[in-house]
């Protein structure tokens, strides 16, 4: 209840409760002193009646004569506050009683053992009568306390009419001190109830004071204005990408769900943006100069959009557009304009020029025709399908297409991944091919490692559905060090396996090469496994070898310290030149299948196969040539004097465990 109260009716409450304490207090105080004043007045009294009748008393001890009697019964009528006396000389008889005397004899034991006794209305005293230093006798007194009582009441009542003005008084004062020294507080308090600093609505308050008041104020009037500014800093950049300056995706994706819902019955066009090729760009001139990049098309692009757009970076090289209140016919136009502005821009980057395109993506909708996830699910289609038909091209989203059918096919394959790598369940397994050797017979044993996998139906899925997905959505790094730690992790189990084993070739994406959670995943399996380096040999195909194989010298010199060979795949297929082969370091180089398929009926297809034999033979490198299907093929490739064979006839895949 009390922390309900404001401070000005808490300070109120407070100074009246202080008055009247005070007058209570005081009250109390002044009727215990006037109590106390009172009781020495009357002992007074005896005193001084006892003081001025003392040798009258005598006189009637040594000479008890009627006159003395009456002498003193005569003066004792001026004393009006006594009411009797007795008189008792040393032998302890009774010489004289004066006034009455009942309530003396009642009370004679207890004030003979304390001299003094005060009752309500009473002061009984005993007065020894002395002179010379002898004592003959002694009186007992009853003094009537009436007027002392009544003087006593008269003071009481006076304080207590004094009460309710010094009450007033107080909660005059109270009033005002909680007027006064409330004031700033109530003045503060309303100007931040009127104040929103997040929304810069800011009430300043102002005095005259030049003490900690002042200083509250000015602290205040500090804070709020930093609060304003914190906070529109905050909300810039809640709703701004941080590098180019424009909207980013929370901002986008708000504005998305916000029209979904209007129900004005306007239409609405989303564009989706994505730079081709724009890795290449960091990849050769750096980050830096990526990130000038991006700033420049944001910068350029903007200028060619209509005032009702909003413009974001969503993501690294991604953008998207949303067109309010538009018509298909008018987002078209913007569309012809993006791919007309992105077609070629080109950019300097010490003393490099570079051009980049955009691939587009673009939907008309209308609010309540898709849920928020259906409408970015089919601009992601509708990109898929821009930048399936090459660079700088777009798509309309048409929910009929079968490229959108393709591409939720993909997204299904993509989550099957995902759980594969998770363990289910989706799940992959390890396959094993063959590798045959053609010049020599032996009892050891060389295969390919292949990858198979099954969805959570178990529905099989083939490498080639699967593995283009994986790459088109950065999975095949994650995919390669699966496939290698499972593949050491299960043949280290079994070292009479690895005893008999002479090879084992693993395939990797071109682009694990460069990825540094890859190059990490090898270096920890070397000291985490018991296995003989030299015997495993690490694939790359023709295609993505030489790129890679230039930015990734450093782990490629780390693994040939280690022992780990290198392996050349579907070479003759990238039309690479044999000068790559000379120069790079590859322990073995794989022909592509194409070349044995047709090498009994075409005799170009022969002499390709055996240039390759020699340029490698020449550089120690062993060949393999893949698609050997029949003995005819076997005994043309022993004549060539290729190495070993890899193919149906020599032995078709099998699960790892049964080679086991």
């Amino acid at each position: 209840m009390w922390n309900r109260l404001g401070i000005k009716w808490q300070l109120i409450l407070i100074m009246t409760l202080v008055v009247t304490l005070v007058e209570l207090t005081t009250l109390f105080s002044v009727l215990n002193i006037q109590s106390s004043q009172s009781k020495e007045s009357a002992v007074a009294q005896v005193e001084s009646v006892t003081k001025s009748l003392n040798n009258d008393f005598l006189k009637v001890i040594l000479n008890p004569t009627t006159d003395a009697f009456s002498d003193i019964s005569y003066r004792l009528g001026a004393f009006h506050s006594v009411v009797g006396i007795v008189l008792v000389d040393d032998l302890n008889n009774t010489l004289y009683r004066y006034g009455s005397i009942a309530n003396i004899k009642k009370h004679k034991e207890e004030v003979l053992q304390k001299i003094s006794l005060f009752t309500k209305n009473s002061l009984y005293i005993k007065k020894d009568l002395s002179m010379d230093g002898y004592v003959y006798g002694y009186t007992l007194v009853d003094i009537d306390l009436a007027e002392h009582k009544k003087t006593q009441e008269e003071i009481a009542w006076s304080i207590i009419s004094i009460f309710p003005f010094a009450l007033l008084l107080g909660l005059i004062v109270s009033f005002f001190l909680g007027a006064n020294y409330t004031k700033p507080f109530t003045q503060l308090l309303n100007a931040m109830k009127k104040s929103d600093p997040t929304h810069e609505k800011i009430t300043l308050v102002q005095t005259n004071a030049k003490n900690e008041i002042e200083e509250l104020f000015s602290g205040y009037n500090n804070l709020m204005q930093q609060v304003a500014d914190s906070s529109k800093e905050l909300h810039f950049q809640a709703e701004h990408d941080q590098l180019t300056s424009i909207k980013n995706r929370f901002f986008i994706e708000e504005q998305i769900k916000a029209v979904l819902k209007d129900e004005s019955g306007f239409t609405y066009n989303l564009l989706s943006l994505n730079l081709d090729q724009f890795k290449l760009i960091n990849d050769s001139a750096g980050y830096q100069a990526g990130d000038e990049l991006l700033k420049m098309i944001a910068s350029d692009y903007a200028k060619i959009l209509p005032k009702n757009s909003i413009f974001s970076r969503v993501d690294g090289d991604a953008f998207m557009v949303l067109l309010k209140n538009s018509s298909e016919k008018d987002g078209l136009d913007v569309l012809d304009k993006s791919l007309e502005k992105l077609r070629d821009f080109r950019f300097t980057s010490d003393n490099e020029s570079y051009s980049v395109s955009a691939s587009i993506g673009f939907v008309h909708f209308k609010s309540f025709e898709y849920t928020f996830k259906e409408l970015i699910k089919a601009l992601n289609s509708a990109l898929y399908s821009a930048k399936a038909q090459g660079r700088n091209k777009s798509y309309v989203y048409d929910p009929e297409d079968d490229i959108t059918e393709r591409f939720n096919i993909e997204l299904k394959t993509a989550a099957f991944i995902k759980e594969a790598l998770l363990s289910g369940p989706s799940r992959f397994e390890l396959f094993a091919q063959d590798i045959v050797p053609l010049q020599y017979e032996t009892d050891m044993y060389s295969y390919e490692i292949l990858i198979r996998m099954w969805d959570k139906d178990n529905n099989f899925i083939p490498p080639d559905n699967f593995l283009p997905t994986a790459q088109r959505y950065q999975q095949m790094h994650e995919i390669d060090i699966w496939v290698l730690w499972t593949y050491l992790e299960t043949v280290t189990q079994n070292p009479k396996h690895i005893e008999k084993l002479h090879s084992a070739h693993i395939n990797l994406a071109g682009s694990s090469l460069t990825n540094p959670d890859f190059q990490a995943k090898v270096k920890e399996a070397v000291m985490h496994f018991n296995f003989p380096w030299h015997k495993l040999e690490l694939e790359v195909t023709e295609t993505s070898a030489v790129g890679n194989f230039a930015k990734a010298n450093e782990f490629i010199v780390w693994l040939k310290n280690v022992g780990i060979g290198l392996a050349l795949d579907d070479f003759g297929t990238g039309m690479a030149s044999f000068e790559y082969l000379k120069s790079m370091p590859f322990d073995v180089v794989k022909i592509d299948g194409s070349f044995v398929k047709d090498m009994h009926n075409d005799l170009t297809d022969r002499a390709v196969i055996k240039y390759i034999h020699e340029i490698a033979e020449l550089n120690n490198q062993e060949t393999v040539a893949e698609y050997v299907e029949t003995q005819e093929d076997v005994d043309a490739l022993r004549e060539i004097g290729i190495t070993y064979g890899q193919g149906y006839f020599l032995g078709k895949p099998k699960p790892l465990k049964d080679w086991l």
